[in-house]
């Protein structure tokens, strides 16, 4: 019969486990994991609750210029210095898919859907 999986807090000495499996199950990242998904003693997912902010912003097309959208970054970075990532998901035709890059951010390039409960 099969495990129900058990959710338990992250601890440190998960990572090295955590990390292996991941990438054996060719998955992207592991990002500030705060729970992990057991069946027996194997590690197989993990879950990151609250850690990363995400960041939903919409800027005018026109009226929002590349020294706006600068400062509207430096707004942000500020406003969320004590995190050391940010996640900011961006429109395929967004002019900060050319920002963000300069901006020290790493696109994430495997494709994903958003879903927000409302």
């Amino acid at each position: 019969m099969n495990e129900i999986v058990k959710i338990r807090p992250f601890v440190q000495q998960d990572w090295e486990q955590l990390k292996a499996s991941a990438e054996k199950d060719q998955h992207s990242g592991v990002y500030c994991p705060t729970h992990v998904s057991l069946k027996g003693n194997e590690i197989v997912g993990y879950l990151s609750v609250g850690v990363i902010p995400i960041v939903l912003t919409w800027q005018h097309r026109e009226k929002v210029g590349p020294l706006d959208s600068a400062r509207l970054m430096g707004f942000l970075e500020g406003a969320l210095s004590n995190y050391k990532q940010i996640c900011i998901p961006c429109d395929p035709d967004s002019p900060y898919n050319r920002l963000l890059p300069k901006a020290g951010y790493i696109e994430y390039t495997k494709p994903v859907k958003l879903y927000i409960k409302a």
